[in-house]
């Protein structure tokens, strides 16, 4: 099995203490660090025990990892079972994307690998009641979201789905109408998820699927390929060979940063699964400087971003506060004042959020980033002129007594 040792901090703003708190309660996917006070919740999450749903959707569409049609059937069973469970509950995630949902490994479970394996495993949610927005993100009801999260599932993996041998392309194009179209079908009407959950049970049980936890049965329809890339099978004979190169891009993107490190292995699974017998290994120095650079440069872009609007909002503020107060306040203490406001915007979780992932870097990133810090933006500044002028008030009390 694949053995992805590494472990990243993701950070979540929400809005109302009492639903999130109902929220992760009643979700239990691992202790979270909870914040009150700037309103935020920080995970450590390990990726060798959980395993985020983009990175497995990648990890199928690269052909990196073999997932039987019957297992990804159960995924997505699972996927609309905990939608179905919250919302029974009264809880609502407004905000579900494929980079919020989680599957957490049991004990007993195998880790998707080149060849197939027993996955046994939980499905949890993040990100509930954070309303932070990037490009593909919106506010809607899960149980209607989820529905175009299955079909984004189902057009980046079922061409990678291995069947029997006789399966040629007339028989998968017969395979899809009669099991996969029908859940897209689904999807696009206005039907409950009970009834798609009710549909897909009917297909796992008309396809006699194999599903025993005590025995690690490999979860597999009577359709699905039962000779190919088990143990002993050319696949199989190059996993430590793979896991060997990953640990290493892991290792090597360490000291980079947990954006370096995913970006290596974006960059990297595609050309080891195209080439298993005779791929090369990339320059990880020179794709890591790289990428470095272009991190560094939005963090300068954003810097700056940030700084001429703490300046404009600042001058604007002061004029207006001219008006009813009548302080000497100097450039030092003015560039001290906007100096704070701006590091405590970087530090934020509005920020943070943006850095949970690599998925999140696009050209487009400090838009959304800026977007999202423009409400804290304000009481940043509110606070810091409050500050300064009780301050102000008190030292002018002092020199009166």
């Amino acid at each position: 099995m694949l053995n992805l040792q590494y472990v990243t901090e993701e950070v979540y703003t929400f809005e109302n203490e009492e639903e999130i708190i109902k929220a992760l309660s009643l979700d239990q996917f691992q202790p979270g660090t909870f914040n009150p006070l700037n309103k935020s919740i920080s995970y450590k999450i390990n990726h060798n025990k959980c395993i985020r749903l983009r990175d497995l959707i990648f990890w199928i569409e690269s052909d990196f990892v073999r997932i039987h049609l019957g297992q990804l059937l159960y995924l997505i069973l699972s996927i609309l079972e905990k939608v179905q469970y919250i919302e029974n509950k009264g809880i609502q995630h407004n905000y579900l994307d494929l980079n919020r949902i989680w599957m957490k490994l049991s004990e007993t479970s195998q880790y998707p690998s080149l060849i197939y394996q027993f996955l046994d495993y939980s499905i949890h949610f993040t990100g509930y009641n954070c309303s932070i927005k990037d490009q593909n993100l919106y506010q809607q009801q899960a149980s209607i979201k989820i529905k175009e999260i299955i079909k984004i599932i189902i057009d980046k993996c079922f061409i990678r789905i291995q069947l029997k041998k006789n399966n040629n392309q007339e028989i998968r194009n017969q395979i899809y109408q009669q099991i996969l179209q029908p859940i897209i079908d689904l999807c696009n009407s206005n039907q409950s998820i009970n009834i798609i959950i009710e549909y897909i049970k009917q297909k796992l049980n008309d396809y006699n699927y194999q599903y025993n936890q005590k025995n690690k049965i490999i979860q597999s329809l009577n359709i699905d390929d039962n000779d190919n890339d088990y143990i002993g099978s050319k696949r199989y004979k190059l996993i430590q060979n793979v896991n060997n190169d990953i640990k290493q891009i892991i290792q090597f993107g360490q000291q980079y940063g947990i954006i370096i490190i995913e970006y290596l292995l974006n960059y990297s699974i595609p050309i080891i699964a195209n080439n298993l017998k005779s791929y090369s290994l990339i320059d990880y120095q020179k794709k890591a400087l790289k990428q470095q650079n272009i991190q560094n440069e939005r963090y300068k872009e954003l810097t700056k971003m940030i700084e001429q609007h703490i300046q404009d909002v600042v001058k604007y503020n002061l004029d207006e506060y001219s008006n009813y107060y009548k302080f000497d306040i100097n450039e030092q203490e003015i560039k001290q004042l906007e100096q704070e406001i701006i590091n405590s915007i970087l530090q934020s979780p509005q920020v943070k959020y943006f850095y949970n992932t690599y998925w999140f870097q696009q050209n487009e990133q400090n838009c959304y980033i800026f977007a999202a810090i423009t409400k804290i933006s304000k009481k940043e500044i509110d606070d810091k002129l409050e500050t300064l002028f009780v301050h102000k008030i008190l030292l002018l009390i002092i020199d009166l007594i």
